[in-house]
């Protein structure tokens, strides 16, 4: 895992986050085509400048938030950076509740593409790691869309998460 030291992570603003318990496990994906010669660490250093920022999304305004939104960032790479501390809850653009719940990302618009084998090498092994460390039962692992009117993780990488979920039971 690549952490927030070796992608130069600014320091997270604990002041705008709430704190959690992991309990559940959220898949999401960029919505943004993957982008292979572009560096996982560059991705995360902007990431976190506009998570940072107060702007818009769409025609929603967005709150300045404490930190990148995901707690991991899975690269095209099948590389995984270390986003927001576990201890604190993610951020969302949509509507539910992120709270005691850890947030997973997976470069790609896979409404459009697919994601790599090596992604989901990597989801697979953060997955079991994840639910293993924090006893996190499988049950407890979704998608963005599951929660909220969003196309998000994609129909692409959706249709992997039966598989991947079924992997993790003993």
């Amino acid at each position: 895992i690549v952490s927030r030291a070796e992608w130069r992570a600014k320091a997270a603003r604990t002041d705008r986050m709430k704190p959690q318990t992991p309990r559940e496990i959220i898949i999401h994906h960029t919505a943004v085509r993957q982008q292979p010669k572009i560096s996982l660490e560059r991705k995360m250093r902007g990431l976190q400048g506009f998570s940072m920022r107060a702007g818009r999304v769409g025609l929603r305004k967005k709150p300045a938030w404490g930190d990148v939104p995901y707690h991991f960032y899975i690269g095209v790479s099948g590389r995984i950076a270390e986003g927001r501390n576990l201890a604190y809850a993610g951020d969302t653009n949509t509507r539910y509740s992120v709270a005691n719940r850890v947030q997973v990302v997976l470069e790609g618009a896979f409404d459009k593409e697919r994601p790599r084998p090596r992604q989901l090498a990597a989801l697979t092994q953060l997955l079991g790691w994840l639910t293993t460390e924090y006893k996190i039962s499988p049950e407890k692992i979704s998608s963005h869309n599951d929660h909220a009117q969003t196309n998000c993780p994609g129909p692409h990488l959706k249709a992997q998460l039966p598989v991947i979920v079924n992997s993790l039971r003993p």
